[in-house]
């Protein structure tokens, strides 16, 4: 069954009245955001489909530094999704576009980043539909994520990383290879924890406050002196992750052409 049509989005002129369109006062924030924020938020209101607007991101937590960009999620009429980048005056900025229907199956999925873009944001032009998203995204953050064990086929990839970069210690691409498993490892344990997912930033500090002997682990890999130190704080936190190192079998789905 089609769902039924959302009410078309207020013109560009009363959005841009009923909107925040000024940084607030109360907000701290680097000048450079704070001058474009006026214009990158017309530009969004601009949008012919824009029902609703949540201001996201580090900058409407009031956690940006000089190298952040603007980050907007909006409510769009219609059955599509599409992102939209542009700068104004130096200032990146990026536009998240989503029907009703996608932001609910984000929902149903458990996808932290839409979510927490919801939850985190500050709503600048409002809408009763994107309320009600804003709404059903609380119940499901509150009821927390539901963990998920490890596939065969992704733990097996898991291991393959691990013992490629056992195989590049001493070589100059080495510090790559175990940084790119580490930041694969770490969305696996929030993964098979059950824990919702931030941005790598914020790992350590959040695995801080979930499980001290995993921060440590991480720590320990970031902040070896040498490469075999490395592998060996790598191994640790693998098997942590992973319960074994062994190779194990396992198939994937087949694709069609």
């Amino acid at each position: 069954m089609t769902p039924p049509p959302i009410p078309n989005s207020p013109s560009s002129e009363a959005a841009v009245s009923s909107a925040a369109a000024v940084w607030p006062a109360d907000l701290p924030g680097p000048p450079r955001l704070k001058a474009a924020f006026p214009a990158a938020l017309r530009r969004v209101l601009d949008i012919p489909e824009v029902l609703g607007v949540v201001w996201a991101g580090s900058a409407a937590m009031g956690e940006a530094d000089e190298h952040a960009d603007l980050d907007f999620y909006t409510l769009v009429s219609g059955q599509e999704r599409w992102r939209l980048s542009w700068v104004v005056d130096g200032v990146p900025v990026e536009v998240f576009c989503n029907a009703a229907g996608w932001h609910e199956q984000y929902a149903e999925r458990q996808d932290a980043s839409s979510l927490a873009m919801l939850l985190a944001g500050r709503v600048v032009l409002s809408h009763p539909k994107l309320l009600e998203l804003i709404e059903q995204a609380r119940v499901v953050w509150e009821a927390g994520r539901t963990p998920e064990p490890l596939a065969p086929a992704e733990r097996h990839k898991l291991t393959d990383e691990v013992w490629e970069a056992r195989s590049m210690v001493g070589q100059p691409g080495y510090v790559l290879q175990s940084m790119a498993s580490l930041k694969k490892l770490i969305p696996a344990l929030y993964q098979v924890r059950g824990w919702w997912d931030c941005k790598p930033k914020h790992w350590t500090t959040d695995l801080e406050r979930r499980d001290p002997e995993a921060a440590r682990q991480v720590r320990a890999v970031l902040e070896a002196a040498a490469d075999d130190q490395r592998q060996a704080a790598l191994d640790v936190f693998a098997l942590s992750v992973l319960g074994s190192l062994d190779a194990l079998e396992s198939v994937t789905q087949r694709q069609s052409l």
